[in-house]
């Protein structure tokens, strides 16, 4: 029997409600298999394509006719888990508890299930595992105390963080969890010593981020509740300090001075342990790691359903496998009064773009504008759509209210200049394109894409060609494998007329980036000028068949120069066309939409400290192996 990993690979994020008391998404019904191994082929084969839906629905006709297959009720088991079926899976999961392929799961999966219905002492019989990795005995360790807290047995469960000792990345875990358990517990001040040395310690948030900011969070709230508003306040500072933009606190800090009632960061024993799922969920999503960090969250989400991080952190899962209807539908089942509601609301908007309901998109991001109008990132997202759909008059208007509201020497904002001076420039407005490019430079002096577009500009323009030149240069030195900035390289040298250089750099540029047809396009231009016109005619027919297809105009040019070779005429037209990541091609990158907004939460992935924390291969999950 394959791992998780490898059972999930390509599962996307599962349903966005399941069968614990919200409703499902509409879907259309599959169709009837008709056999055994037609079931269970179309279910692989959906789950292979990212359709965990059906796939499910097929596993279910698969065991309607075998109920008995064990490596069918394998596949399913994790699948509906994935999903988000959790009962379904715990069904399973029950007939596969002494499995030896697949024990580890099913044992986790039914101690949750124990949690779920406050069963604590069935809990920790479920999560007594034999032979535990790394990341299986870290995590079976924090959910057998909260089991221990549940059962009453408050310093037993703080024994069993204390006792949870192994790789050096388990510190900042531990430590979180027995601050959320002392605070829970009603010991104030063992939560507050080992939360105070969390948040005392910065490099912690390298390890995890994701339980540097909570153990911040939680200790504000602590605080709070203590009576102590200056020594909250203090936590939330220091979690700022390593990520400015992290909603939560600045969400947080203001209820606490609006004198709000503050919850405590964990409010009942289910929550403490889906935030334990949940933290090394995100500790583990990234790359391979992610359909176990899926399965995690789907497990931390029988706990604690409405858990607005954890359907962030769903919706996330579910964006990056294209799954946009259902990155959306996880967004709606944010909680209005949460603080990840705002940044849902910006979400929803560019999922809806990318999910090619432009109009809908931009009527979105306009009422997120009227709702948060104090917000850049509204004014932002909204420029976003608004560039990609080149409407750039207005996308420079919602960047000019960005700007005002933006703190103007603060380095994070030099994308503000950038993406607006990409809009004034396609209005071929260069005297106020051309500051704020310069603008963008002064904030952040080394970012590639602005001394690349500026760089390039000027080129074309003939202006200022040496210190043009050495910005692309200095832009391919920053990113050297970026086969769009070569092309601006060698496209410079083609207008400044080396075409020898031209080509070396063109060549580079299309081994890097093969099927583009601009560097499709600018090859064959310079194959042409030093002579080498059958490999031009060659490139100019690649470039015809290019992924993402020539724009109508560029198409014309081209099917020209086949018909009659590189004229005087086109070669002085030629930088019209736009080129890599220069005007037009910064353009594309620049400006449309993006999922990675400032407010998220902390990306898990973040470069990690060393000792590095757990990785998510097939050993260091719960596996499916003894």
């Amino acid at each position: 029997m394959a791992s998780a990993v490898i059972v999930l690979a390509g599962s996307g994020a599962g349903r966005a409600a399941g069968q614990d008391g919200m409703p499902d998404l509409p879907k259309a019904p599959v169709e009837t298999a008709g056999s055994l191994s037609g079931a269970y082929l179309a279910a692989k084969t959906a789950q292979a394509s990212g359709d965990l839906d059906a796939a499910t629905d097929y596993y279910t006709q698969a065991l309607s006719i075998d109920p008995t297959a064990e490596a069918l009720q394998q596949d399913a088991m994790f699948a509906y888990l994935a999903d988000g079926r959790f009962k379904d899976g715990v069904d399973l999961a029950a007939k596969l508890r002494d499995d030896a392929n697949v024990a580890k799961v099913a044992r986790i999966t039914l101690g949750v299930d124990a949690l779920t219905k406050g069963d604590f002492e069935a809990a920790i019989a479920e999560f007594d595992v034999v032979n535990p990795t790394d990341l299986d005995a870290l995590l079976l360790a924090h959910l057998m105390a909260w089991a221990e807290v549940g059962a009453g047995r408050v310093d037993e469960a703080l024994s069993r963080i204390d006792q949870s000792t192994g790789a050096p990345w388990y510190a900042i875990f531990n430590a979180y969890q027995k601050g959320l358990i002392a605070s829970l517990a009603g010991r104030p001040q063992v939560a507050r010593k080992v939360l105070s040395d969390v948040v005392a310690d910065q490099t912690l948030a390298r390890t995890s981020p994701d339980a540097y900011l909570g153990a911040a969070d939680a200790l504000a709230r602590l605080e709070t509740r203590e009576g102590d508003k200056q020594a909250a306040l203090k936590a939330v500072d220091a979690g700022l300090a390593v990520a400015p933009n992290y909603t939560p606190l600045t969400f947080l800090r203001d209820r606490i001075d609006r004198g709000e009632t503050i919850e405590p960061a964990a409010a009942s024993v289910q929550e403490g342990a889906a935030e334990s799922l949940y933290v090394l969920g995100q500790a583990i999503n990234r790359g391979d790691g992610r359909d176990v960090a899926l399965l995690y969250f789907q497990l931390a989400r029988a706990l604690s359903p409405r858990s607005p991080a954890l359907l962030t952190a769903l919706a996330g899962i579910a964006e990056q496998a294209n799954q946009l209807d259902l990155a959306i539908s996880y967004y709606k089942e944010i909680p209005e009064n949460s603080a990840f509601r705002r940044t849902a609301d910006l979400q929803i908007g560019l999922d809806l773009w990318y999910a090619e309901k432009k109009d809908e998109a931009k009527r979105h991001l306009e009422r997120a504008v009227r709702d948060y109008p104090d917000d850049v990132r509204a004014h932002t997202a909204l420029a976003d759509v608004l560039s990609a759909d080149k409407q750039y008059a207005e996308a420079a208007g919602a960047l000019d209210k960005a700007v005002e509201l933006a703190k103007a020497d603060d380095a994070e904002n030099w994308n503000l200049y950038y993406q607006r001076g990409i809009a004034y420039e396609r209005q071929k407005m260069w005297d106020k394109a051309e500051p704020d490019f310069k603008k963008a430079l002064e904030l952040s002096p080394d970012q590639p894409q602005v001394l690349n577009y500026l760089g390039y500009s000027w080129v074309d323009m003939n202006r200022h060609l040496d210190e043009g030149l050495g910005m692309i240069k200095r832009a391919v030195d920053l990113r050297p494998n970026d086969g769009y900035i070569i092309d601006s390289l060698g496209w410079a040298y083609y207008r400044l007329g080396r075409y020898d250089d031209a080509v070396e750099q063109l060549e580079r540029a299309v081994l890097i980036t093969p099927m583009d047809p601009t560097i499709n396009d600018h090859l064959g231009d310079a194959y042409w000028q030093v002579g080498r016109k059958r490999e031009a005619k060659f490139q100019w027919e690649r470039a015809l068949v290019g992924k993402p297809e020539p724009e109508a105009e560029q198409r014309r040019e081209i099917e020209a120069k086949l018909k009659d070779g590189l004229t005087g005429a086109a070669s002085s037209e030629k930088a019209d066309t736009g080129t890599a990541e220069t005007p037009k091609r910064a353009e594309a990158e620049a400006t449309s939409p993006t999922t990675d907004l400032p407010a998220k939460p902390a990306n898990p992935a973040a470069t990690p400290a060393s000792p590095t924390p757990p990785e998510a291969a097939p050993g260091a999950a719960p596996t499916t192996t003894n």
